[in-house]
């Protein structure tokens, strides 16, 4: 059976990089996976990456690029260099989406390393319907994502970032292979914060969910590694 740890991604939300440190340092033997994003990223120019690193664990690099194909290609390159297990681009153009998972096989092969996971981000989950309705978007939420989803698949992206409310008709829509990465992620007791689209970790993992993304409830805890290993015992409670 597949173990909780394997579906939790912790995220190091924090401009400070000691405070990054102290964080993975009192998580050693609860999380394996980290998400890294923009914020942490440029504090630390890419410090917690290498820490992660030393330390044996999986690196979520979310930067969500998104620019001309090139650039797009270019940034997917470097981020294969620093040995990450999953990066995300936005959901965009489909040749840009093809040449950045063209990009990842060929400098992993060039590297002789194995190649990273590649996922798109559809629908940012702090956003509703009426956010989306004043950019001029005509769809739902969900019905961007399931659209931006088959794209994804369509321009061989390894998966897509995703509200857990949406991931079951994404599975459905893209297969079980297709990898579901779902953030705003909360424990009933948690408050929801910024998040317009939250689940629950056993709910989220009910619906299909591949793996989650949970920041504040554990990283904002008394206790981080109890909560964290409270959650892991939540998902591993439903995973068949």
């Amino acid at each position: 059976m597949v173990s909780g740890k394997e579906k939790l991604i912790v995220a190091i939300d924090t401009d400070e990089y000691e405070k990054a440190v102290e964080l993975i340092d009192s998580l050693e033997n609860s999380v394996e996976i980290y998400k890294v994003g923009l914020e942490n990223y440029i504090s630390s120019r890419g410090k917690t990456v290498d820490y992660l690193k030393s330390k044996g664990k999986k690196i979520f690099l979310d930067l969500k690029f998104h620019d001309i194909p090139n650039t797009m290609k270019s940034a997917v390159k470097a981020a294969v260099k620093d040995g990450v297990w999953l990066m995300t681009i936005h959901v965009s153009d489909m040749e840009g989406m093809r040449q950045c998972a063209l990009a990842a096989k060929e400098e992993a092969e060039r590297l002789g390393i194995e190649r990273p996971l590649i996922v798109g981000v559809t629908v940012l989950t702090s956003l509703s319907d009426s956010d989306l309705s004043d950019i001029g978007c005509s769809l739902s939420t969900e019905e961007t994502a399931i659209k931006r989803a088959k794209l994804a698949k369509e321009a061989g992206l390894d998966g897509v970032v995703c509200s857990a409310r949406e991931v079951s008709k994404i599975v459905k829509a893209c297969g079980d292979d297709f990898i579901t990465v779902c953030p705003g992620i909360r424990p009933k007791t948690a408050e929801v914060g910024d998040q317009k689209r939250v689940v629950t970790p056993s709910d989220a993992i009910k619906n299909g969910a591949t793996v989650l993304v949970v920041g504040r409830p554990i990283t904002k805890a008394e206790k981080p590694n109890k909560a964290a290993d409270e959650i892991v015992k939540e998902i591993e409670s439903v995973i068949k």
